[in-house]
Formats: structure tokens, sequence, C-alpha cells
């Protein structure tokens, strides 16, 4: 487990390596509501928010990915040059991902995260979400590597994806 500002605290008081720490499956959204899910729902863990109603609407600290206290925890991540990954959605609903690789000599640097929310509204996104990045960012089209990862090995073993997939027939 890890966490950072108020999150750390609560880990230091609460919880010793090796010990169990009870973990609910309750969903809540900002205002503290349950919020149910059905078979239509999906849920991905993202952070930060890139754009919010159309606008740039960064808040790394806010969501628990830097922590301004200790800049060194986070800042080079956030405001620094990387692979990015990014999700998001346009006026219509429809799905916006996009990969930009990054700490490539004479190839592609990457994006900090303004930049990465000013390429999200750029196509189009209203709504967008920072996804998994650096290393592990990876993106394949119909079975084939569509970037180039950042790590020497290539395409780096990660535990989760993002998958968009045909609906199959009924």
């Amino acid at each position: 487990m890890q966490g950072i500002g108020g999150a750390a605290d609560w880990l230091t008081a609460n919880a010793a390596p090796g010990s169990r720490i009870r973990v609910d499956e309750i969903i809540r959204d900002t205002s503290g509501r349950r919020v149910e899910l059905d078979g239509d729902d999906s849920i991905v863990s993202a952070a930060p928010t890139l754009v919010r109603d159309g606008d740039i609407d960064i808040d790394a600290a806010a969501e628990g990915v830097v922590d301004p206290r200790d800049l060194s925890f986070g800042y080079p991540w956030a405001n620094v040059r990387q692979p990015r990954t990014m999700a998001g959605v346009d006026r219509k609903g429809r799905l916006i991902l996009a990969t930009v690789d990054g700490r490539q000599t004479g190839g592609s640097e990457g994006f900090t995260l303004y930049e990465a929310a000013e390429f999200m509204r750029s196509l189009g996104a209203v709504q967008a979400l920072n996804l998994d990045g650096g290393g592990s960012t990876t993106m394949a089209v119909r079975g084939t590597l569509g970037n180039n990862p950042s790590d020497a090995t290539g395409e780096r073993a990660v535990g989760d994806t993002v998958q968009v997939l045909p609906p199959h027939a009924n």
C-alpha cells in the first residue's frame, strides 16, 4: 500500500508492515455519496484529471499523486516530460485513447501533465484523465504495437490494461 499526504499519515498511524488492512468495496463520489455499480459500469485507476468540462483542470495534489510538502515525491513525474497514456471523451461521448512516447534521445521527449491536458483538448476531449505512464506506456491497435516504449527492453510486463473490444454477438 502507498499513501502520500494525509493518506501516508493514516497508513503510518494504522498499518504496520505485515499487518492486515480491511478494505471495503464501497465506491463513493467526491461528495461522499455511495455510487451503485452494475454490469454496464467500468472502473479504471487513473490520476490526475487533465480536462474537466472542456477546461484544463489538473490538481495532482488533491488527487493524491504528488505531495506539495515533499517535492522529491512525484514532482518530476508531474512536471517533467514523460511518456504518457491518456483517456478522454469528446462532446459526443466518443472515447479518445492517446499515447505519447518519451525519454528517447533524438525522438519523443514526452509530455508534462499540463502538455498532456493541452493535447487531449486539441483532440476534442471535454473530459480526460492521465493513465499509467513512463515505461508502462504502450499502445497496441489490433494486436500491433503502435508506439516505441521507453524501456530499453521494449514492452514492460504490467498487471493491468485498458482494452477496447468489439461488442460480442448475442
